[in-house]
């Protein structure tokens, strides 16, 4: 088999061959005069290559010179096909494919001159702008009568909006792999906290529901983003009020004071809605809201630490509230703070702070945001 180089006379018919262009142009008249089968093909597919989305071409066979080019070259690479369709087109041609994958392009001018059909993909750099684009290419040999390749032609697909959804679907799967993995850990935790904290099994299933739903919640929520989209604080507190049946405007037992639009990463959604689902919980069981005359109010600001980066700083207050248990309940630990002052701190890296007090609650969230995160807490 012959070598393709770009960078040698049997690229392109010779570096002097260049200057003789003119007696070039007549040999390939002349070659198209005889072969008149040869001018019909070419001029339907002229036809079809003007209107194809795809890139089109043909070229000899020996020097891989291009005898046509379909305008779809120029919206792909970025380059006038005329351009293309003088001097060394070869050289030109291997000078936008992406360094790393010109030896497999070259390759696979050598197998079609060969005889072969190949498919390959591969990258091109767009001198105008330098963006990477992929393809997917066929090419395959085109032979006279007496069955020899005479010219080459190749198809081109511009697939690098394939690429791009391929790789976002990889990554969903990754994420969702990690979050499933989490979240059987976190079903495995509540059953057991749930039920070593649980008098009977009814106040399980009750509790252990309950716990179910507000991660079901949450997953909700993320379920309906879209990409680059976040959930934020204040949604996400809005979202577990609601679901106990509170709301702000119940009266004036509820106050919600801070900006909205603070996103929150994805990966710490889920277990600071478990610790706002139980602070609710127990606020309605036995805290501020089990009485009429109690209240609660949630602040949350952004402020930005010594290290400059920026903060979500939550502060939880109920007032006029009785004792956190009633007479002659048995003392245990409350999953609550549990949640607050052992899995915030240890998975989101939160700075947490849980008071009990007989007037009522008071918890301290500080989480640490991405700076992208702080959106609309100016």
């Amino acid at each position: 088999m012959s070598k393709i180089d770009p960078d040698t006379p049997a690229a392109d018919g010779a570096d002097a061959a260049s200057a003789a262009a003119p007696a070039r142009g007549r040999r390939t008249a002349l070659a198209r005069a005889e072969d008149p089968a040869f001018a019909a093909s070419l001029a339907m597919l002229r036809q079809f290559g003007e209107a194809s989305p795809d890139l089109l071409c043909i070229g000899e066979a020996g020097t891989a010179r291009l005898e046509y080019l379909s305008p779809a070259f120029t919206a792909i690479h970025g380059v006038e096909r005329e351009h293309m369709l003088s001097g060394n087109t070869l050289r030109r041609w291997v000078g936008l494919v992406h360094p790393e994958d010109r030896r497999e392009a070259l390759d696979t001018l050598r197998r079609a001159r060969a005889g072969e059909r190949v498919s390959r993909e591969f990258r091109i750099v767009r001198p105008m702008d330098g963006q990477v684009r992929w393809l997917h290419a066929t090419a395959f040999p085109l032979r006279d009568q007496a069955g020899r390749v005479r010219r080459l032609a190749g198809i081109a697909k511009d697939i690098t909006g394939m690429k791009a959804a391929a790789e976002r679907l990889r990554a969903v799967i990754g994420e969702l792999q990690h979050r499933t993995g989490n979240l059987i850990g976190v079903v495995q935790a509540l059953a057991d906290k749930t039920l070593a904290g649980s008098a009977s099994l009814g106040e399980f299933r009750e509790r252990f529901c309950a716990r179910l739903a507000a991660l079901a919640r949450v997953h909700g929520l993320l379920s309906r983003l879209n990409e680059g989209d976040r959930v934020t604080f204040d949604e996400l507190i809005r979202t577990e009020l609601a679901a106990h049946g509170l709301a702000e405007e119940r009266g004036r037992q509820i106050s919600l004071d801070g900006p909205a639009d603070v996103r929150l990463r994805s990966s710490s959604v889920q277990a600071l809605a478990l610790a706002l689902h139980e602070l609710a919980a127990n606020a309605v069981r036995y805290g501020a809201l089990s009485r009429p005359d109690g209240r609660l109010a949630v602040r949350w600001r952004v402020a930005h630490g010594t290290d400059q980066t920026p903060r979500l700083r939550i502060a939880w207050r109920e007032s006029g509230a009785a004792t956190r248990r009633s007479a002659g309940r048995k003392p245990r630990q409350d999953f609550d703070r549990e949640v607050i002052e052992r899995i915030l701190p240890y998975q989101l890296n939160a700075e947490t702070r849980y008071r009990p007090r007989p007037n009522g609650l008071l918890c301290s969230i500080i989480l640490p945001l991405a700076p992208a995160q702080a959106e609309g807490a100016g």
